[in-house]
């Protein structure tokens, strides 16, 4: 069986087409960048446009079975009824509404993250509502449809679909209950966000429509598909994402929720089952090993091969990785990172090492962290374009406690979104992308020093975001 997932991201469209049958085989990818340089569009219209081609690409001579979707979350296309764009199209990186969600939420009578399931972020898609709306007082009787990016382009490839999200983008609205399952109408009034503007929210397997007569499938958040890639929507099996931000994303059973949650981790529904993902993040994964590089003018396997070349877990130097601020459970954005511990004798190899280190410890730190809370981990599965060094590879699997495994796909996002129209069309079917274990000749506890420096950065925050 052939199926097609497709990933509306923030910088391109990405599409690939796989092959469902004992295992699944990604037959054949396609990527269209919005820009030549790669930059993000706030043109929904674009996104519509290349995903088409996409499709058209992929499903030439082909007989395709479905359809799936997935993408950035967190954005936000408010349509008039007659599919106008009702106010200015915001993305995830969008924060122009931080100031009207403290506003919101400093006159909010009970406990926010215990309603929606996280603590108020300006990149969910409540603080780009509360922000347009002030700007244009009568947004809310002019709204007719409030979409994220995937089910947009859904929608704009079959006008006719039903109006749905599933539940793992609802969550990620922040105007959604996750424990309650439904929108939640106290924040929906004090918003003046209108129900009707709402979609239905659905399971990620549920058909929404269809293209040139194939079956469309809702499909999920870019951090749910991959998991659903790769296999780490089982209690116990954790997914670690290495691209742009180091994801941390753990599977938690619905009868294992805390009594209390203070929201400090994400929490969103899998979309795939009743289970929830407790997620943690290195906001700046990706963008410190290009400094790294910017710094010594290396390419990164260079300095990964520098890296492999000291022993784990050993030196003076000591990093701790909030160049971009620090992600959940302790979300900051003006934190900064520090460096310390150096000498005379650090060198280039030295500084890779600390730098790897640091942010093996910081994903390990986050894995204790989120045990504490019942999201306990056994295995975890590595995917993205950083599991291409191995010295990083190797790091990750000496600290992090738990068997490591890793996943060679790219596009798991994409992979995951085609399993969800499998999902529809078989449900219950268990396939997922392979894994290989990770060898680890020697495991290593979180270093005191280490420990003590991110307690320090941490409880610092507030010093760094006056500054």
């Amino acid at each position: 069986m052939k199926l097609i997932g497709i990933d509306i991201g923030t910088s391109s469209v990405k599409a690939v087409r796989v092959r469902a049958d004992d295992g699944v085989t990604v037959e054949a990818a396609v990527s269209k960048p919005y820009t030549a340089d790669g930059a993000p569009t706030r043109d929904p219209a674009l996104w519509a446009r290349l995903a088409e081609e996409a499709l058209s690409e992929l499903t030439h001579g082909e007989a395709i079975a479905a359809i799936g979707f997935t993408g950035q979350m967190h954005a936000m296309v408010a349509l008039e009824d007659d599919g106008k764009l009702a106010a200015p199209v915001k993305l995830w990186f969008d924060m122009n509404g931080a100031a009207d969600l403290d506003a919101f939420v400093a006159a909010y009578p009970g406990s926010f993250a215990a309603d929606t399931g996280n603590i108020p972020l300006p990149d969910f898609t409540l603080a780009k509502w509360l922000w347009a709306r002030r700007l244009d007082p009568r947004l809310s009787k002019r709204v007719g449809g409030l979409y994220c990016a995937k089910d947009y382009v859904r929608a704009a490839l079959d006008p006719s679909a039903p109006f749905v999200v599933d539940r793992n983008e609802a969550a990620g609205m922040q105007v959604f209950d996750p424990f309650a399952d439904r929108w939640h109408t106290d924040i929906l009034d004090r918003a003046g966000l209108p129900k009707t503007a709402l979609p239905r929210p659905v399971a990620a397997s549920e058909a929404a429509g269809t293209w040139r007569g194939i079956p469309m499938v809702v499909g999920a958040g870019d951090q749910a598909t991959a998991a659903r890639a790769i296999g780490a929507l089982v209690p116990g099996v954790a997914s670690l994402s290495l691209g742009t931000s180091g994801v941390l994303s753990i599977p938690l059973m619905k009868s294992a929720l805390p009594p209390s949650w203070d929201g400090s981790f994400h929490l969103f529904p899998t979309g795939f089952d009743d289970n929830y993902q407790v997620i943690g993040t290195v906001p700046a994964l990706g963008a410190t090993l290009r400094w790294l590089q910017t710094l010594f003018g290396r390419s990164m396997a260079e300095l990964d091969a520098t890296a492999a070349g000291r022993p784990i877990g050993e030196g003076r130097a000591l990093f701790v990785p909030y160049l971009a601020g620090a992600g959940a459970p302790h979300p900051d954005h003006g934190l900064a990172a520090a460096l310390s511990g150096l000498t005379v004798d650090t060198d280039l190899p030295a500084i890779v090492r600390a730098v790897y280190d640091g942010m093996a410890q910081e994903l390990a730190a986050i894995t204790e962290e989120a045990a504490a809370i019942g999201a306990s981990t056994d295995a975890i599965l590595l995917s993205g374009g950083a599991t291409h060094l191995p010295g990083l590879v190797t790091t990750l699997a000496a600290f992090l406690p738990a068997e490591c495994r890793l996943v060679d796909a790219a596009e798991a996002s994409a992979v995951g979104a085609a399993l969800a129209s499998l999902d529809h069309l078989q449900p219950g079917n268990c396939l997922s992308l392979t894994n290989t274990a990770v060898p680890r000749a020697q495991s290593h506890a979180l270093r005191d020093d280490w420990r003590h420096a991110r307690q320090a950065a941490l409880a610092g925050s507030h010093i760094h975001q006056k500054d």
